[in-house]
Formats: C-alpha cells, sequence, structure tokens
C-alpha cells in the first residue's frame, strides 16, 4: 500500500515548500492538484514549467499518484478543461485524478436543493461522465469521485451514481471525513456499501456533530479508522490512501508536525489492518 500527503495542507506556501516538508515527514508519495500561493498548476502544454514541477518532485524522491481536479469536471464547465486535466496528468505520470459529484446545497447545511432540482442535475452528470469516460480510456487514465453531498454523499449513492456510469475508468474515492461532516453519519458502517467499488481513499478524520468544521490528525477524531481499514483489508483492497487535511495553523513548521503526526498514526493503523504502508 501506498501511503500519501496531499499538498493541501500547505496551500498557503510555495508548492516546493510543501514537497519540503512533506519529504521531511516521511513520505514518498503525494497528491497535487490544488494552487499554491495563488499559483495554478501549469497547462499540460506548458513544457518548461511542467520539467520544472518533475524536477522538483525528483529533488524531493517523491512521486505524485492523484491530481485534484473538482472545477474542471464540473458539468457546467466545457469538456475541454477536463481533457486537458487529463493531459496534464499524462504528462505527469499520474494515474489517477480526483473529482466529486454532484452538490446538493445552495448554501450547506440550510439550504438543500429539492429532490426535483436534483434530478435533471444528476442526469446531466451522468452523461458528461459517460464523456469523462470515454476520454480516460484513451488515456488510460482513473477518475475517481469522492462523497461532497449529491450523487456522492453517501456509500449508496456513490455506487448508483458508479452503476449509472457503467466504466472502469470511473471508481469511487472514499472520504469518511466528509461522509461524517456532511452526512452526519457513521463512515464505518456506511463504507462497506461501495469498498468493492473503492480504487482509493482520503483518510481525513472528522470531530464533533454533522457540519462542524474540525478536521484533526487521522487517528484523533471521530472516524472509525481501524474498522475502515479492516475492510479494505478483508476484500483486497491494493490501491492508495491519502492524507488530505490536518487543520491547524498554517506556519508550515507546525505543518510539517501534524502531517509527521498523521503518517505516525496512519501507519500503525494501516499495519494493525494487515497492510505494509510505505
Amino acid at each position: 500500500m501506498k501511503l500519501a500527503c496531499m499538498t493541501l495542507p500547505y496551500a498557503t506556501c510555495s508548492m516546493e515548500r510543501a514537497l519540503e516538508g512533506i519529504a521531511r515527514a516521511g513520505y514518498r508519495y503525494i497528491g497535487i492538484g490544488n494552487p499554491h500561493a495563488g499559483i495554478e498548476l501549469p497547462d499540460a502544454d506548458d513544457i518548461g514549467a511542467i520539467g520544472q514541477l518533475t524536477g522538483l518532485f525528483a529533488e524531493y524522491n517523491l512521486q505524485p499518484l492523484q491530481l485534484m481536479s473538482n472545477a474542471h469536471f464540473k458539468i457546467d464547465q466545457p469538456i475541454e478543461r477536463a481533457r486537458q486535466r487529463m493531459q496534464l496528468a499524462k504528462a505527469l505520470g499520474i494515474k489517477e485524478i480526483l473529482t466529486i459529484g454532484t452538490q446538493s446545497y445552495r448554501s450547506f447545511p440550510s439550504d438543500p436543493l429539492t429532490e426535483e432540482e436534483m434530478q435533471p442535475i444528476n442526469r446531466a452528470y451522468i452523461e458528461r461522465y459517460k464523456q469523462i469516460a470515454e476520454e480516460a480510456a484513451l488515456l488510460d487514465l482513473i477518475i475517481t469521485i469522492k462523497p461532497h453531498t449529491g450523487n456522492t454523499a453517501t456509500a449508496v449513492d456513490m455506487l448508483e451514481t458508479l452503476q449509472q456510469i457503467g466504466s472502469p475508468h470511473i471508481r469511487g474515492c472514499y472520504d469518511p471525513g466528509n461522509v461524517e461532516f456532511y452526512e452526519g453519519i457513521d463512515a464505518s458502517d456506511d463504507f462497506p456499501q461501495v469498498a468493492e467499488r473503492t480504487h482509493s481513499l482520503i483518510a481525513k478524520d472528522h470531530r464533533g456533530e454533522r457540519g462542524a468544521r474540525d478536521f484533526p490528525i487521522p487517528g484523533t477524531g471521530d472516524v472509525d479508522f481501524p474498522a475502515i481499514f479492516t475492510v479494505l483489508k478483508r476484500g483486497g483492497f491494493q490501491g492508495n490512501v491519502f492524507l488530505e487535511r490536518v487543520d491547524g495553523p498554517s506556519v508550515p513548521e507546525l505543518i510539517d508536525q501534524r502531517i509527521a503526526d498523521a503518517r505516525m498514526h496512519l501507519v500503525r493503523m494501516l499495519q494493525e489492518a494487515g497492510f505494509r504502508p510505505e
């Protein structure tokens, strides 16, 4: 199993500072995709910038495994944005692009869309992702969708959406922290229903009631990671696990410590479940 750290905790820092901290904390794998210090990742046709980025990965001995691409795959965006993002992943040697489903709130948590309002949005999403699946197949990529209300809110919702799309190139990326934050349900009870269609997992913890914006170091909140990892192991999971958030002060040195602590907790819990995390 590959245990990766997203660069997201270092969003206010440069990409290089993010890579430096992640490497120092003991990680060998990363997830990228968000801006750093306000600077977006380059387009796939910016050969010079792509070369600089891959040079940084090599300098810090880090391999990118996942490209976050929520905005680029929205159904109100031209398909060309998704196509360009897939080409960027290919240029960087990344096999998985992380996206989300539809969103069922005008304003979370107090102003939800009605079921009648959601139906055409969900239909349009399915049609768009069938197109995306064809593009992904040409590039030998996996597009993953993760819980974020709407048609990926829970394991049952994710499974139904994946079945409707019907492509091996569109799979699930389960995020227990999002399930507990947005839905207020126990992710360890929810997860088994989509475990077989899970390509990767976001190791995000959550603490408190539904809607409480508290995402602590994994293993210190309310998410039952040992139970989730046990289900993964029992099902023969061969995907990757990504650390996404460890909320707290944005001082780089403190982020370094939090992601190092997170790695320690995750390695222990994964080993106890029978995995051998790298």
